[in-house]
C-alpha cells in the first residue's frame, strides 16, 4: 500500500505543524481573539413588500413591484478607548425587485431603515435610506446591493456583541395592512 503510506507521510506533518499553532495561539502569541460581532438580522415582517397600482385591486394583475430584502453580509472592527468603547458594524444589503404585470416605469424606490438596539432591546438609534432598484429595458428582475456602516457606542466593560442592529423595509400603514391580510391576519 504504497498510497496509504505515502498519505500518511504527509498527513504527520501537517498534523505536528497544527499541534504547534494550536499551542502557540493558547499562549497568547497570535493576540486575543476579537470580541464577536453584535447580530444583524432583517426584521421578518419588514423584509418584503408589494406594491400595487392605484385602487381596491389588489390580485396578480394589479403588482406593480415586488421588493425584498434578500441577504445581509456584515463585518465589524472595535475600537477600545478612554473616550468610550464602540464597533463599527459595515454591512452589505441584497435588495431584490420582481416588476408586475401593472408596472408602468422601469425604476421603484424603497425606504428601508437600520436601528440598533441595547442589550435590553431597546431602541437606541433609527435611520432611513432609500434605495433605488432599476430595471433596463424589458427585465422583470433588478437587484443592487446597498453599503452602509453602523458606529454603535456602548459603556467600557459591557459585552458589545449584546446590541443588535435590524435591517427592515419602512412600509406604510396601507401596505402594513396588505402585509396582514396576506398573512390572514
Amino acid at each position: 500500500m504504497p498510497f496509504a503510506r505515502s498519505y500518511q507521510g504527509a498527513v504527520a506533518p501537517l498534523l505536528a505543524l497544527g499541534a504547534v499553532c494550536l499551542l502557540l495561539s493558547a499562549c497568547g502569541l497570535f493576540g486575543d481573539a476579537p470580541p464577536p460581532c453584535p447580530q444583524v438580522s432583517i426584521m421578518d415582517q419588514a423584509k418584503r413588500v408589494t406594491f400595487y397600482r392605484p385602487g381596491p385591486g389588489r390580485d396578480l394583475t394589479d403588482v406593480t413591484y415586488e421588493v425584498e430584502i434578500r441577504d445581509i453580509a456584515f463585518e465589524c472592527d472595535y475600537d477600545f478607548d478612554d473616550i468610550g468603547d464602540n464597533v463599527e458594524l459595515r454591512l452589505n444589503i441584497l435588495f431584490v425587485a420582481q416588476r408586475g404585470p401593472a408596472a408602468e416605469g422601469g425604476r421603484v424606490e424603497m425606504p428601508y431603515f437600520s436601528a440598533v438596539t441595547d442589550p435590553s432591546r431597546r431602541i437606541l438609534a433609527k435611520k432611513l435610506f432609500t434605495v433605488v432598484l432599476e430595471f433596463e429595458g424589458n427585465a422583470v428582475r433588478s437587484q443592487v446591493v446597498e453599503e452602509l456602516a453602523q458606529t454603535i457606542p456602548f459603556p467600557p466593560g459591557a459585552d458589545g456583541s449584546a446590541y443588535k442592529s435590524f435591517i427592515g423595509l419602512q412600509l406604510t400603514p396601507g401596505q402594513l395592512e396588505d402585509l396582514k391580510r396576506e398573512r390572514g391576519g
